[in-house]
């Protein structure tokens, strides 16, 4: 078995993942603020809370498309 950090995963499974784990969160924030008797200001920031952790993952696994085409074209000249 891979040591921890050592596996690998193909790309379109992390977007998946990415994908799939935004959708939820945001469907668990929707649920969130319709059950509660929470005041607008604190549904905004739970909505720039999810909308700033999603930009940020997007961020990241645009960073990662990008690095791994340039060690694609790298490695293959």
């Amino acid at each position: 078995m891979a040591e921890l950090g050592q596996q690998t995963v193909e790309f379109s499974t992390l977007v998946s993942r990415a994908a799939e784990d935004s959708f939820l969160s945001l469907k668990e924030l929707v649920d969130k603020s319709k059950s509660t008797q929470q005041s607008d200001s604190d549904k905004k920031i739970s909505l720039l809370k999810y909308l700033v952790h999603t930009q940020q993952r997007m961020l990241r696994l645009n960073v990662l498309a990008e690095w791994c085409q340039q060690v694609k074209k790298n490695f293959f000249f």
